[in-house]
């Protein structure tokens, strides 16, 4: 992808970068370990990450503290952090290509890092909209259909919040 190709709205590309405070990431407990009621992933040493063996030994234990991890949070408060907006005639004619590696980039993130999802898929007016619960997986999703099918990629970046829009099209 040359530079020249991506378009970074509102000011510098590196401002998304900054610290910003999640009001969704935990904050310290004085449990070892935290697990998500919900989807099963496992917080220790301040890293989410999935083991369904873990989870299965430490589940029932009193030290364990019982959450909702953020991503879960995020999809239960329809909360993105990432919006991917895919249009376009070659869209029409390659939806479900393009669909299967947005699905396939999803769950590679998933695997990499629990809190990396897609929240939804929606059709609308002949667009595909994708809210991820994350800015990293809504810039991962349009670099991945970009590379794989060339055309236009932008990314417009909220002042104030980690949020990003993603916007394909050819």
């Amino acid at each position: 992808m040359k530079k020249k190709d991506i378009q970074y709205l509102k000011g510098d590309k590196l401002k998304h970068f900054v610290k910003v405070n999640d009001p969704y990431m935990p904050r310290g407990s004085k449990h070892e370990l935290s697990i998500c009621k919900s989807c099963h992933a496992t917080y220790r040493e301040k890293k989410w990450f999935i083991d369904e063996e873990l989870y299965k030994s430490s589940i029932k234990k009193k030290t364990v503290n019982i959450v909702i991890c953020p991503a879960c949070l995020k999809i239960r408060d329809n909360f993105p952090g990432g919006i991917v907006t895919l249009g376009g005639d070659f869209l029409k004619s390659h939806e479900d290509e393009i669909l299967n590696l947005v699905r396939n980039e999803g769950e590679r993130s998933l695997r990499d890092n629990p809190l990396e999802r897609i929240m939804s898929i929606n059709k609308i007016k002949g667009r595909i909209e994708i809210q991820t619960t994350n800015e990293k997986l809504a810039q991962k999703i349009g670099k991945s259909v970009y590379k794989a099918y060339s055309g236009e990629l932008e990314y417009k970046w909220s002042e104030d919040d980690k949020f990003v829009r993603v916007n394909w099209s050819r």
